[in-house]
């Protein structure tokens, strides 16, 4: 839990505070950015820009806010500047974000698997499952950085659950 005492740690320059935060909120940020760019060095690069912005930034957080939610939009803004200035398609690679989130490696089938499954879902679909299950995010913190009514998030999430047992069964 990143409390306020962090946060003003973090306003001081503090490198532990940092080191604390960004094991706090390195999962979350990483997977909003990569749920925008599906390419694995790119979102590392865009991390790195994340927490560059947030020191620069943190005296403009608000007290009292979610620091996660905060920290997750600026990720958000970050990655869709970036892909707004590339006007390309970028392909995903998975197997690096496996390779990330998952401690024990995946099976070669287990990642084909999951590739074939999170490429079924909408872009909306996909953010919202990786938020939700990779990050742990509740759904009315998805909903704030994704800035999107709560009830559309629930339906997203539901949607992509549907389609996602279509694919099982």
């Amino acid at each position: 839990m990143i409390d306020q005492r962090v946060i003003d740690r973090l306003k001081k320059k503090d490198e532990q505070a940092f080191e604390y935060v960004y094991q706090e909120t390195k999962r979350g940020v990483y997977s909003m950015i990569f749920s925008v760019i599906k390419n694995h060095q790119v979102t590392e690069d865009i991390m790195q820009d994340v927490y560059m912005k947030m020191m620069t930034t943190i005296s403009q957080y608000k007290k009292q806010t979610n620091f996660k939610n905060w920290i997750i939009t600026i990720a958000k803004n970050q990655a869709i500047d970036y892909y707004r200035r590339e006007k390309r398609i970028v392909h995903v690679d998975q197997t690096d974000y496996d390779n990330f989130l998952s401690s024990p490696e995946p099976t070669p089938d287990e990642r084909n698997q999951f590739d074939l499954m999170i490429e079924m879902l909408s872009e909306d679909q996909r953010s919202v499952v990786i938020l939700k299950i990779a990050d742990e995010m509740k759904f009315k913190d998805i909903a704030k950085v994704l800035e999107k009514p709560i009830g559309t998030v629930i339906w997203l999430y539901q949607e992509a659950i549907k389609t996602l047992k279509r694919y099982e069964g």
